[in-house]
Parts: structure tokens; sequence; C-alpha cells
């Protein structure tokens, strides 16, 4: 047992090191991060101006709020254009490999199969979670930023011990990446399965983000559909993505910030437990593809 541990813990390794050995991988996460970058150098260009106007106290805790507020859009944003990024990655782990002859170089090492598609399912998430952190850092930093602009000499007014020094708690921010973690891993088990009927990277993400959208687009036209006829909507039920959705809705985002909204609240649960289920039904029908797929043939 601690043999194959070891196995696996040097492969999710070598799978995490091949992510970022592309090129693209760093543009990707500057792509996910687009609105903490640019909306936090905007807010602190602005903080700066109205400070040399003597408008201290006041507007840094409008910035504090202002930089949740980007955190918030971040996230949201992030759960729109992240399947985009991970179709692609997805596709490259998967895909790329099989056409390659990667994968069948890496079947001829001792791990199995199983092993395979969990360890490079957890490199994409970690690379996933990992954009998400650095954006919240982002922020933060430029909060520090602003800190330190208020306590500078130089400065009309001296900074205000009551205004916002912390973007969120260490327990909120735990939540979100709890939150994040689950409302992803459906995505990231749906594209694995796709990716292990096809060895072109493009017509897997293509293909595959065509499915979601479809299926994206239908949760959201079901309320108006089912006045005419319940039975669509009782087909949305069964759509996966309505309950990433419902994660990462603004009001559920900025409630956890609060504190307001725990994760046992029967809403969040409902929607934790229905992407977990789903996430556990496309690695399972995964798992039993690529078990049955020939390779070394």
């Amino acid at each position: 047992m601690k043999i194959k541990m070891q196995r696996f813990i040097t492969l999710l390794a070598f799978e995490i090191k091949k992510i970022f050995a592309r090129k693209k991988a760093f543009l990707f996460l500057l792509g996910l991060n687009v609105v903490p970058i640019l909306g936090g150098i905007l807010a602190l260009i602005i903080f700066a101006k109205y400070k040399t106007w003597g408008l201290d106290s006041v507007r840094f805790s409008i910035l504090g709020e202002a930089l949740k507020g980007l955190f918030t859009a971040h996230l949201k944003l992030f759960a729109w254009i992240s399947p985009f990024f991970l179709a692609l990655i997805i596709g490259d782990s998967f895909c790329g490999e099989f056409y390659k002859g990667h994968m069948k170089t890496l079947l001829l090492t001792p791990v199995t199969r199983l092993q395979i598609i969990v360890a490079k399912s957890m490199a994409v998430m970690f690379y996933l979670l990992l954009a998400i952190v650095i954006g919240g850092l982002f922020l933060q930093v430029t909060l520090g930023i602003a800190k330190n602009i208020s306590e500078s000499p130089q400065i009309i007014m001296d900074y205000s011990e009551s205004s916002t020094q912390s973007l969120i708690g260490p327990i909120a921010a735990l939540k979100l990446l709890l939150i994040s973690f689950v409302a992803n891993l459906p995505i990231i088990g749906f594209f694995v399965l796709f990716a292990l009927f096809s060895e072109s990277p493009i017509l897997m993400a293509f293909s595959g983000l065509l499915v979601l959208m479809f299926l994206q687009t239908y949760t959201l036209m079901a309320p108006t559909l089912a006045k005419f006829d319940q039975f669509y909507g009782q087909i949305a039920e069964w759509v996966f993505t309505r309950h990433s959705s419902k994660l990462f809705e603004i009001n559920t985002l900025n409630k956890i910030m609060d504190g307001t909204l725990k994760l046992i609240d029967g809403v969040i649960t409902q929607a934790i437990f229905g992407s977990l289920g789903w996430a556990i039904f496309f690695f399972v029908i995964a798992a039993f593809v690529f078990r049955r797929r020939a390779i070394l043939g």
C-alpha cells in the first residue's frame, strides 16, 4: 500500500509539472485572473488619486468594499470562463497524449489506469484552485498597498485604524475554495469522459464545450419553458450544471464572505451533494471506459 501511494504521489507531481511545463498554462492563469489584476490596479490608482485630495478614511473603506466586490466578480466570471480553459487543458492531458503515444508509455510504468485518471484530474483541479488563490492574493496585496499609502507621512491624511484591513477571513476563504472545488469537480469529470473518446484536443474541447453550453442554456431557459409544460422543468432537474451555477450565485458568494451563510444550510448542502453525485457518476463511467479502451495493443 505504501509503495502504491508513493507511486501515485510521484505520478501526481509529474502531471502537475506537465501542466505548468506548457507555455499556455501561464497565459491561462493570466486570463483566469483578468478581473482581479485589471480591477485591482484600477482601484489602487483611483484610491491614490482620491487620497491626494484628503479623502483617506472614507475612500479606503470604500476601496475595501470595492475589492470584495471585485473578488465576487472574479469568482463569478471564473465560473463562466473556466470550462473553456478546462476543456483545453484536459484535452492536452488526455487526447494529446493518446495522439502522441505518451499514454502508452505511461501505461508501461507501474501505475494503474485508475491512478492515471485520478492523478490527471487532481493536477487539473490543483491548477484551477491555484488560479482562484492568485486572484484573491492579488486583491489582498492591493489592499495592503493602499494601507501603506495611507500610513505614509507624505500623504495628507493618516490611515484610519477602523478601515478595512483584510479582504476576507481565513474561514470564508476556505469555504470559497471548497465550493470552487465541488462546483468544478463534475465539470472536470465531464471533460475527462469526453476526452476518452477522442485523440484530437481541439475536437474534444469544441464538442465538449458545445454540449456544456447547450445544457447551461437549457437550464437558463427551463423556467420559461416550464410555464408551457412542466416536463421541461423536470428535465432541467437532471442537468448537472445547475448545481455548479447555484454554488456560484453572487448572492451565495456574498453571504459566505460575510459569514451569514453556512455550508450546512439546506440550499448549499443540496447543491454540494448534487455536484458530488454527478462528479462520482462521470468519474466512474470514465474509469470504466478507460479500463476497456485498447491502448497498448
